[in-house]
């Protein structure tokens, strides 16, 4: 990543304001997920007597599924309405979401949470295409690459903390109310942010925006057509997706697996999600130094081998593990060499998913058309929606086969050979016919 473009656009209001609003979001999207996940896991949080094996998925696709279901309307208004506004108003609506988390919180509302969990997902679902589709009109060709990694690395730190603070603060007699209170600033703080942002005007002022049920019904497959009549639009929203799907099945099977596999407390997935997430912003950074030409295949290419390797060595080096009857801490877990090939495996894998998930959202990006660009890019939406959704579902299939938790290593393994070798088709026949 060029640091001299970086470091240009981290002193204008064209990129500042959206980076740092998009940034605290991504921090309490994970503050207030993992929170909940931990009393799930850990305390034992759930709704209507649900097993926890249930209630940790359950709560993962309660945020996924209104992606999935509005991006449609949300990808309408990015193209109709200035996209700057519409985060804006997102970023608002965030605030009033926050301060329901932290009643559900306070007074042990398992049901509330979920369902603000659901209306984040919603307010996330109009935040995102209107942010995709502003990039390409507020940076310029050659800014979008290192602008996109830039973000990236940082909603990743972001995600870090989160997750870490969601996991290890709720658990003491006064994690509740910090957690509650840290909600509601870091919603406030990105919304004084976001009304720094300049302008980004919809590139369809014209367009009739198709609202409620018939918006959802009637446009998703349109969106959906559009995207397939822009194949070079398609094939990286694709590939976003395959790899969203991948990731929501391990972070999802993460605290359990953490707990009875490794026999290790909530201390060591905390571990886990600060490798994983550094790991992943260290394949984001490498991204943007090295991809000069814009060119993402080569480095899609090298993160698909890695995601496919490890998650793989991972499941086949603890298929035979005997947690004890006492779970470990971190620092006993990391004292064992013998998890330290654990360790090396997931940072790989998450280097890997950097390289092979920024430069095909810069692709998409530039290579979407300015009328269309907000519904192309909510596609994407879409597309996530579903692989978010699928992911989790893997938890459920493996307790129904009664298969071993190691198995969402392995789907991981497999989809990123599957991915290996689509890109080398592709790679094969642009030599033949380049784009």
């Amino acid at each position: 990543m060029s640091l001299k473009i970086v470091s240009t656009l981290m002193t204008q209001r064209r990129y500042l304001p959206l980076w740092l609003a998009q940034t605290l979001g991504a921090f309490n999207d994970n503050l207030f997920r993992y929170a909940l996940v931990a009393l799930a896991t850990y305390q034992g949080w759930t709704v209507f007597g649900l097993d926890n094996a249930v209630m940790v998925p359950l709560a993962a696709t309660a945020f996924t599924v209104p992606i999935f279901a509005f991006s449609a309307i949300a990808g309408q208004v990015a193209d109709r309405y200035d996209r700057t506004r519409i985060m804006r108003i997102a970023k608002f609506a965030e605030i009033i979401l926050m301060i329901m988390a932290a009643v559900g919180f306070l007074f042990q509302l398992p049901l509330a949470l979920l369902l603000t969990l659901f209306l984040m997902g919603v307010q996330s679902t109009f935040f995102l295409p209107a942010r995709n589709s502003a990039l390409p009109s507020l940076m310029e060709p050659h800014e979008l690459v290192p602008a996109n990694a830039a973000l990236s690395g940082a909603i990743n730190v972001a995600i870090l903390i989160g997750a870490i603070g969601g996991t290890l603060l709720i658990a003491p007699d006064w994690g509740v109310p910090l957690i509650s209170a840290l909600l509601v600033v870091m919603a406030l703080l990105g919304w004084i942010a976001m009304r720094q942002q300049t302008p980004a005007p919809g590139g369809n002022p014209d367009l009739k925006v198709r609202w409620g049920l018939l918006g959802v019904l009637w446009e998703t497959p349109r969106m959906l057509g559009h995207a397939v009549r822009a194949p070079d639009v398609l094939r990286p929203l694709l590939g976003v997706a395959w790899f969203w799907m991948l990731a929501a099945a391990v972070i999802t099977v993460l605290p359990l697996f953490t707990r009875d596999v490794l026999g290790a407390d909530e201390g060591v997935v905390a571990v886990f999600q600060l490798i994983f997430t550094i790991g992943a912003a260290l394949g984001a950074v490498i991204c943007g130094a090295l991809s000069k030409s814009g060119d993402a295949l080569r480095f899609s290419l090298i993160g698909a081998i890695l995601l496919a390797v490890f998650p793989l060595d991972i499941a086949l080096y603890t298929m035979n593990a005997a947690p004890g009857a006492e779970l470990i801490n971190a620092a006993d877990f990391l004292s064992d060499r013998g998890n330290w090939r654990i360790v090396f495996d997931l940072t790989v894998s998450a280097v890997g998913g950097g390289l092979f998930l920024v430069p095909l959202q810069a692709m998409a990006q530039r290579r979407a058309k300015a009328e269309m660009r907000g519904r192309l890019l909510a596609a994407s939406g879409v597309l996530n929606g579903l692989g978010g959704t699928l992911g989790p579902l893997v938890l459920l299939l493996i307790g129904a086969i009664s298969a071993p938790l190691q198995t969402a290593f392995i789907f991981v393994a497999l989809g990123s050979l599957g991915a290996v070798a689509f890109i080398v088709w592709r790679m094969l026949a642009r030599r033949k016919s380049p784009q």
